[in-house]
């Protein structure tokens, strides 16, 4: 069957280089390319009777689009399966698990042959409360990774600084102390694994991924959990050596005692009302929310 196309013409690099993926608009059973989140329906429905979606956007993009499959899904049919072209600022879930040659000869082989193509099975992120339909991503965090978020996009989005160049910079100026409004400490309780942590916190971040962007991975808990997750207390210490350390690969120091902590769990229970990211997309929740992982998915690479 042939690939229903998705074209966030909207996101960053569509908008400023356009699309690679309209180039082959004859490939496809299906383009949609406008208005996109106003035909959710419609798209899922194209996407379960071709077995095939591929999506051309940012995070955010990915993140809406996956939404609506997993909340308007047919349970008599079989998820299809996706493929993520970088269109967006940052596109961290495309890097990692989308086309990682992304040129108009890139997008043409995946379409030549895509049995031949790396398969890769991810299960996402489900965020759930109660007054809200459930939200699916791949990188959600609490406390200190979204105001970093937000002063990259306020800071540095704006005057023109993008990719991973602005995300290194936000990351740069949230670990080094000198500016609270950036990263300061909120409270929290979370439960994970049978314990609860609790008080003042600086961040959570959790994920499915299998790498970070840039080469920072922090996460070194162990354990057969589908979510990887971090915790840092807000009386952290040395965070600026840690992330170095981490962004070098140094994995196997245990990092309690500054404050630190890396688990590997099935669920998390929040209960929690300060600043909430999912897929560099903010959110607002009820205080009290679950995150757990899906069951995979497949991506065609």
């Amino acid at each position: 069957m042939k690939p229903v196309f998705i074209v966030n013409t909207l996101s960053e690099t569509v908008a400023k280089k356009g699309s690679k993926l309209k180039l082959f608009s004859d490939r496809a059973s299906k383009v949609f390319d406008e208005h996109i989140f106003d035909q959710l329906d419609e798209i899922v429905r194209a996407g379960q009777n071709s077995g095939w979606v591929i999506i051309e956007g940012g995070d955010g993009t990915t993140q809406g689009i996956l939404t609506a499959f997993f909340n308007h899904f047919e349970p008599d049919k079989t998820m299809p399966r996706f493929s993520l072209l970088p269109g967006g600022m940052t596109n961290q879930v495309a890097k990692n698990i989308g086309l990682k040659a992304f040129t108009a000869r890139g997008v043409e082989a995946l379409l030549r042959h895509p049995h031949d193509r790396k398969q890769t099975q991810m299960p996402l992120i489900k965020v759930s409360c109660v007054a809200f339909p459930d939200l699916y991503g791949f990188l959600f965090s609490t406390g200190g990774v979204p105001m970093v978020t937000k002063y990259t996009k306020d800071e540095l989005h704006s005057r023109g600084i993008g990719g991973s160049v602005a995300v290194v910079g936000g990351i740069i100026k949230g670990i080094s102390g000198k500016n609270d409004s950036v990263l300061r400490p909120t409270e929290i309780a979370v439960q994970l694994n049978g314990k609860k942590l609790e008080g003042s916190h600086l961040g959570t971040l959790v994920t499915t991924l299998p790498s970070l962007l840039l080469g920072l991975d922090p996460f070194w808990g162990r354990g057969d959990g589908a979510l990887r997750m971090t915790y840092v207390d807000g009386g952290a210490k040395h965070l600026a050596a840690h992330v170095t350390a981490l962004w070098a690969g140094r994995k196997r120091t245990d990092r309690r005692a500054d404050g630190l902590h890396s688990f590997r769990t099935d669920a998390l229970l929040y209960d929690y009302n300060g600043p909430i990211v999912l897929d560099g997309e903010p959110l607002s929740l009820d205080a009290q929310f679950s995150v757990t992982a899906t069951a995979p998915i497949t991506f065609v690479s």
